[in-house]
């Protein structure tokens, strides 16, 4: 009789061991210690990585996640889901209903570009970095050092905005960050979208220049003190036309 139980329970678990779900990270994805962007990510994985699911359901738009060597949460649209050796796509949260001032199209897709930051440190932002400068610079900026957007990545996001070949130049628009690389902005895609350089609305222009002057304005305000880089973070997300008409940025020359 024990034998047997033995023998059921082994079976019992390697049928679990079976059943449960994995992963494979489409893409470079930070993985998170919670499911938020708030903290400082555990690591980066690449593209093929496997992972194992340790809960099926998502939380925030995270998965909680088990790699080889450490435990976290990944972004959903980063990695697909397998089960049973097939392949499913990673379904996407629904996003909530916009309570933004302007209409949709100012704004970034909410589940392509949910917006993401690589540091909120006033520290990491003031400094001079003396690693990662352009060449020729022995000290730089933090967003000197760490502006690094491969060509590939570019084409993504310009594929996932549906933008013709044509306009994929300056003149008619640009792969942005959505929350600013001067203070602290990732350079992951869940931080990259396409920002035409006329979208007009209520007789002003909502542009990739407008919002630059958005950013220069935060990362000044940051730099002198003004600014705290998490409320920055939090205003973006929430609404970057709202941000830049509150600060009076609109009737600026």
């Amino acid at each position: 009789m024990k034998r047997f139980l033995r023998l059921f329970l082994l079976v019992m678990l390697l049928a679990a061991a079976a059943s449960a779900q994995t992963a494979v990270v489409k893409r470079n994805v930070n993985l998170r210690p919670d499911p938020s962007t708030a903290n400082e990510p555990v690591a980066t994985l690449t593209p093929g990585t496997q992972v194992r699911l340790i809960d099926p359901d998502q939380t925030n738009g995270f998965f909680h996640v088990k790699t080889d060597t450490a435990e976290g949460w990944l972004w959903a649209r980063n990695i697909s889901v397998q089960s049973g050796g097939t392949l499913t796509p990673t379904p996407t949260p629904t996003p909530v209903p916009s309570a933004h001032v302007g209409p949709p199209e100012l704004y970034p897709d909410p589940v392509k570009t949910p917006g993401l930051a690589e540091t909120l440190m006033v520290s990491d932002l003031t400094k001079k970095w003396t690693t990662g400068c352009p060449s020729g610079k022995k000290s730089c900026t933090y967003s000197q050092a760490h502006r690094n957007v491969p060509a590939a990545e570019h084409k993504q996001v310009y594929d996932e905005y549906g933008v013709p070949e044509e306009k994929r130049n300056i003149a008619n628009g640009e792969v942005d960050h959505f929350y600013p690389l001067c203070a602290g902005g990732s350079n992951d895609i869940n931080n990259l979208w396409y920002q035409p350089i006329k979208n007009e609305w209520n007789g002003q222009n909502f542009g990739f220049k407008e919002k630059d002057r958005l950013e220069t304005y935060i990362c000044q305000e940051i730099v002198a003190g003004r600014m705290d880089p998490k409320e920055a973070f939090k205003r973006i997300k929430a609404d970057w036309v709202k941000f830049y008409t509150d600060e009076g940025l609109d009737h600026v020359e």
